[in-house]
């Protein structure tokens, strides 16, 4: 990392933290303690909520906890057999969206609200090394489930937070880059000077431009690698000299057989044309040919 990277990452935390946050479908038995856990809900809780009603309420399912949603999911989607997927990761949390009465701010307000606490808390844990996954499913709002998680009629569930430690071995995730300027626009009708757009348009170029070296750079070290890999495969090989000399025994085998295949086909053409001149003779003395 260059200096001036460096120097980037340690002015704005908040800007790497979410450029480098990926999620983590699979992780390990290591889960954040309750206390820790209590720490980064408490900050992420502090999302713009209008009339500060926290609409949201969270759920930490543990042990045995995950058993009893792996049955209610069995039952929401008809199966036999309990469900095993909230097994995946030790540390489950439900986000509940906790409806209030209010006349000044909607039900898909706060919604949103519960979706920001789900979104930064999953920042956090990603920021404090855990490996984090937002899952949800069909079964997300159905009865059995409500009724695991103790729901109240002026409560929904958005989904589950999977938490876990984040395996050693995994390569680090790569996501394309979002082109804001392709969702970021104007008001209709309003235009916008071109020196306004001047510098981040040429900043975009040459993101692009270097993003796309980049693209090519690894390209071409994969496609090396693999013709060198090729190559030390072929010499480490031992020589069949027995299977070289028979193969060069059948070559030589078929280009002979081609070879007086293509004799034979020009003796006859020779004959016929023979036979053709010897026709000719004949009907120039006027005799009969047979």
């Amino acid at each position: 990392m260059s200096e001036a990277s460096m120097s980037t990452a340690a002015a704005q935390p908040a800007l790497e933290a979410v450029r480098s946050r990926r999620s983590w479908s699979k992780v390990t038995d290591a889960a954040p303690t309750r206390s820790e856990l209590v720490t980064l809900l408490s900050a992420a809780g502090r999302v713009a909520d209008h009339s500060s009603l926290r609409p949201w309420r969270a759920i930490e399912l543990r042990g045995d906890d995950r058993l009893v949603l792996g049955a209610a999911i069995a039952e929401a989607s008809g199966d036999s057999k309990p469900s095993t997927k909230p097994l995946r990761a030790p540390l489950v949390i439900a986000i509940v969206a906790s409806y209030k009465k209010s006349d000044k701010v909607p039900r898909w307000e706060q919604e949103a609200v519960a979706s920001g606490v789900a979104h930064t808390l999953s920042l956090l844990l990603d920021e404090a090394g855990w490996g984090v996954i937002w899952r949800t499913g069909g079964y997300t709002r159905s009865k059995a489930v409500a009724a695991a998680h103790g729901l109240g009629h002026n409560e929904e569930l958005l989904g589950w937070l999977y938490v876990g430690g984040k395996p050693e071995s995994s390569r680090p995730g790569r996501r394309k880059a979002v082109d804001a300027r392709s969702h970021l626009t104007r008001m209709p009708g309003v235009t916008t000077l071109p020196d306004e757009l001047g510098s981040s348009h040429d900043d975009d170029a040459e993101r692009a431009s270097a993003e796309k070296a980049a693209k090519k750079k690894r390209q071409a070290q994969k496609h090396q690698k693999k013709c060198a890999k090729k190559k030390q495969k072929k010499a480490e090989k031992p020589v069949d000299w027995a299977q070289k000399a028979n193969k060069a025994e059948k070559k030589a085998r078929h280009a002979d057989k081609k070879a007086r295949k293509a004799l034979r086909h020009a003796e006859k053409r020779a004959q016929k044309a023979q036979r053709a001149r010897d026709r000719v003779d004949a009907d120039q003395r006027g005799d009969v040919v047979a």
